[in-house]
């Protein structure tokens, strides 16, 4: 969905756009101190009359809209465990979370006597990353195993055979099974976190929306937990949408899971599958799309500034005006906190070596840790850290078949400036760390 730079014209009106918020282009040096003080008091004028624009959050609109207002993030406590090694430095606490350090309290593990609820909730959550991580590639190898190996050859060739017809469903809508995104187990991955879908402001059913989420995070948890599943009731809050979760078309190609995904209403992030989903007759189809895609998981760090991948990827406006479709920006605070992440900065060796893999692989190949099953040390089970996603307000796109490169740009600075906004009117209640700054890239 990226349709890259629009030359020279284009770059002047998106840095028009933003130098004043310097997100996208770096402030200007001058040779004279003079004027160089006087455009950084300038500047810090402007930033104070960003800061007093931001709108204050009004408590009763969200209760009106919402069945049941989540405390603020300050309000949740950290598991004992967590709050120690979130004190220390990454690779400090990764180590202290495997060796018995002096520092630390060395490997951790879960009592006995945890409520069942509790248990279910951490089977709720390594299901879906042990499917994600597992199913698809284990199920290639045993039917490869069985074709060459067994008598049941035949059951692989009957697979291989009805996928060569089934192959592009995931571009023509999927296809989603109610009785499995209403699993009783969703509502464990839910609470596990907990993950809370936030509303902010009504979506009117006549209409199709794109999402944007963001953002990404490790395995962008909270957008699953909302758009695939009924954890959080997305069709109860958003009456008469049909949500579908967009990703990258190699998740359907891997036998068996590529039929539990689908089941949950998941689908190609591809632009022939946009187009036949906003193309169909009836409106009300709510397209959830991680912006940001994979390449920005490689920046999904805890604790530091939030990096969005936004500044080139225009394909998703440009989708928005052909088909006349609302954007709606997404926030989601936590999302970037519930995986640990080797340090991977921009230049070095590691970064450079996950670039190249993740343009080959079209996935990022992310150093990730979580806890365990059975401990709280190391594993790839997400932390118990809370989401809070926060729907923005509907932005409204005029239908143009043929949109121009100025039409574009400007919707895609006027996203831009709300997911922004969101971020800044709702980082003090939600956010872990709402000192850290947002990075457009």
């Amino acid at each position: 969905m990226d349709d890259g730079t629009e030359g020279t014209r284009v770059e002047e009106v998106i840095q028009d756009e933003f130098v004043k918020v310097d997100l996208v282009t770096k402030k200007g040096e001058t040779d004279n101190p003079e004027i160089e003080k006087e455009d950084t008091n300038s500047a810090s004028t402007e930033d104070k009359q960003e800061e007093k624009k931001v709108p204050e959050i009004d408590e009763e609109e969200l209760k009106k809209l919402n069945r049941k207002v989540p405390d603020a993030r300050s309000e949740f406590k950290k598991d004992h465990v967590d709050e120690h090694f979130d004190s220390l430095p990454w690779i400090l606490g990764a180590l202290g979370r495997v060796l018995s350090l002096p520092l630390s309290y060395g490997p951790k593990f879960a009592p006995i006597n945890i409520p069942l609820s509790r248990r279910l909730q951490t089977f709720a959550v390594f299901f879906w990353m042990s499917s994600f991580l597992f199913m698809g590639f284990g199920s290639l190898i045993y039917l490869v195993y069985l074709f060459f190996y067994t008598e049941y050859w035949w059951f692989s060739l009957a697979y291989f055979t009805w996928y060569l017809g089934d192959r592009t469903i995931c571009v023509r809508g999927g296809r989603r099974i109610e009785w499995i995104r209403n699993w009783s187990l969703w509502r464990s991955y839910r609470d596990f976190f907990p993950a809370h879908l936030i509303k902010t402001a009504e979506l009117d059913p006549s209409k199709n929306y794109i999402m944007g989420y963001h953002p990404h995070g490790v395995l962008s948890a909270g957008a699953y937990c909302h758009f695939a599943t009924e954890g959080t009731h997305f069709s109860k809050v958003f009456k008469g949408l049909t949500p579908y979760l967009l990703t990258l078309e190699c998740h359907f190609k891997l036998p068996f899971y590529r039929e539990l995904f689908m089941g949950t209403g998941a689908v190609s992030a591809t632009r022939a599958s946009m187009d036949y989903l906003l193309s169909q007759e009836g409106t009300g189809r709510a397209l959830c799309l991680v912006v940001g895609g994979a390449k920005e998981s490689l920046d999904a760090h805890p604790g530091q500034d939030v990096i969005l991948h936004l500044s080139k990827r225009k394909g998703f406006c440009k989708m928005a005006l052909r088909h006349g479709a609302s954007l709606v920006p997404m926030f989601s605070f936590g999302e970037n906190e519930v995986y640990d992440q080797v340090p991977n900065p921009q230049g070095s060796l590691l970064r450079k070596a996950q670039n190249t893999l993740q343009q080959a692989l079209g996935l990022a190949p992310v150093i990730f840790m979580g806890r365990g099953i059975f401990q709280y040390s190391f594993g790839i089970v997400p932390f118990r850290k809370p989401i809070y996603t926060v729907v923005g307000s509907p932005i409204d796109v005029p239908q143009v078949k043929n949109p121009t490169s100025q039409e574009i740009v400007e919707l895609h600075a006027k996203y831009t400036r709300a997911v922004i906004d969101l971020y800044n009117k709702y980082k003090d209640r939600y956010s872990e760390h709402p000192e850290l700054q947002i990075k457009i890239v």
